[in-house]
């Protein structure tokens, strides 16, 4: 019988061209760190990502920056995989109206409104870091989520989808006040009263009749009895998030349903090989570039749990460099389980600041800590941070050693040489030693230096880390 390649203790790469890196591990999940000009892209970045590709996986890449996407097709013209490349990005090729996905796809929670009103919270955290945490800011996250839960339930019971400007008419033509809600001029024109006369009409299953119910309470009357503060912070913060999707190019390219089903990128191309580029870089879109891709990054997410890896074995990878850009709270949960979905998360940044930064608030080390201790193989290049090189020490651990010492002294018409040996508990690899690693380029013969660590693995030196070395010129 002929080989697996997908077998998951396949050999990926070798490091040192002795250490192996297999299917399995990549499952696992890979965190780089490693400091501006260290090299982690063009050294370990490369060698895993050419890896990737060679295998035949298919996967999902974020761009941070503009020149990613060139990286990517480089990277797929050495491997031959160039057929294997889905650029997406403001050339309206290829879109993605990822509410009438998230409604329309395979799988029991399709259409679910929890999983929506999760989507869009999702967003909202990726681009609101602060405002996510604990304390008094917990009001207005679920404050906007039960309006939003209230404007898809009706939307979705009444005309069995929703979009984001049905979501966004819904609530701007809701009543503001009670005297406003008894007006035969504002039912006249409001989509909101609209849609509750037209869901009164309809003939509901008990499910739907009881959600109904509770939706009509809300719009007519806990709505135009909050304080006039509280519903203008709650709208700021949802429509600030919705106004993304309504601009261009992203309205065309995440709000509108193409005629044509071929142009729509799902998620799912990747299951059989497809290479999507998420070509919306941060430095070039900003927030909105972001929201788009943290969207599509969270349903990829989703999809891959969902597939049967049996019927499908293929592996695929999400790659993100700068992930600080679009790290968020499931991420965490994602790759708990990722293993099981043949799911191989590549997360490279310079520092751990640029996370605890990032996804800020009240927890956010327990969330940053979670996300990286999830990542099972950890590579670290070149770095000056003392937060991540002293994390780094404490990772690899601490052992004891013997050192030698030596001293000589002279007495009178004597001269005595005296040496000794002791032992001490420390670490395998200072925190010092990170910042002395090779850089790559002309200065170092283009060598990239780096320390690797798997949980749970012992080398073949008998370590639980071997510095590694990476020929920019073999990439």
């Amino acid at each position: 019988m002929p080989e697996d390649p997908f077998d998951l203790d396949n050999i990926l790469y070798f490091f040192n061209r002795t250490e192996k890196f297999t299917i399995r591990e990549a499952c696992e999940g890979v965190q780089i760190f490693g400091g501006i000009g260290s090299g982690k892209t063009s050294g370990s970045g490369a060698a895993l990502a050419l890896s990737f590709l060679r295998a035949g996986f298919g996967g999902l890449v974020l761009c941070a920056k503009k020149g990613e996407m060139k990286t990517w097709l480089k990277y797929a013209e050495q491997t031959g995989r160039e057929k294997s490349i889905l650029v997406f990005d403001k050339s309206g090729k290829f879109t993605f109206p990822f509410l009438q996905y998230e409604i329309e796809r395979e799988g029991d929670g399709s259409g679910y409104t929890e999983n929506l009103v999760r989507l869009f919270t999702t967003v909202y955290e990726a681009i609101s870091r602060q405002q996510v945490a604990g304390g008094n800011n917990a009001y207005w996250t679920r404050a906007m989520q039960q309006l939003l839960r209230n404007a898809i339930d009706l939307s979705m019971i009444v005309r069995g989808t929703t979009s984001i400007s049905l979501i966004q008419q819904i609530i701007f033509s809701a009543p503001l006040k009670a005297e406003e809600r008894d007006s035969q001029e504002w039912r006249d024109n409001s989509l909101c009263w609209q849609l509750l006369a037209e869901g009164n009409a309809k003939d509901l299953d008990e499910w739907a009749a009881h959600d109904f119910e509770s939706t009509v309470a809300f719009w007519l009357k806990e709505y135009p009895n909050l304080a006039n503060e509280t519903r203008s912070g709650i709208l700021s913060n949802l429509t600030t998030m919705m106004d993304i999707f309504l601009r261009r190019p992203f309205r065309q390219l995440f709000s509108e349903s193409p005629a044509d089903r071929r142009k729509i990128a799902f998620p799912e191309l990747t299951h059989r090989g497809a290479i999507i580029i998420m070509d919306f870089p941060v430095k070039e879109y900003g927030d909105a570039g972001r929201a788009a891709q943290v969207v599509y990054k969270y349903l990829w997410q989703q999809a891959a749990e969902r597939r049967n890896t049996d019927e499908n074995p293929r592996p695929i990878f999400l790659w993100v460099d700068e992930a600080q850009n679009f790290a968020t709270e499931y991420d965490m949960q994602f790759q708990a389980t990722a293993r099981s979905s043949r799911a191989c998360t590549v997360y490279l940044t310079q520092n751990l600041p640029n996370y605890y930064a990032e996804m800020g608030g009240e927890h956010s080390k327990y969330r940053v800590d979670s996300l990286v201790g999830n990542l099972q193989t950890k590579i670290w290049h070149a770095n000056s941070d003392p937060m991540t090189n002293e994390q780094a020490a404490e990772t690899i651990g601490k052992s004891w050693h013997k050192r030698q010492s030596s001293g000589s002294s002279v007495g009178g018409d004597s001269f005595n040489i005296s040496s000794g040996e002791s032992e001490s508990f420390d670490y395998d690899v200072s925190p010092q030693q990170f910042t002395k690693l090779k850089k790559g380029g002309p200065p170092n013969g283009f060598k990239v230096g780096a320390v690797v660590f798997q949980n749970g693995r012992t080398w073949l030196e008998g370590k639980t880390h071997f510095f590694a070395e990476f020929n920019q010129l073999d990439i």
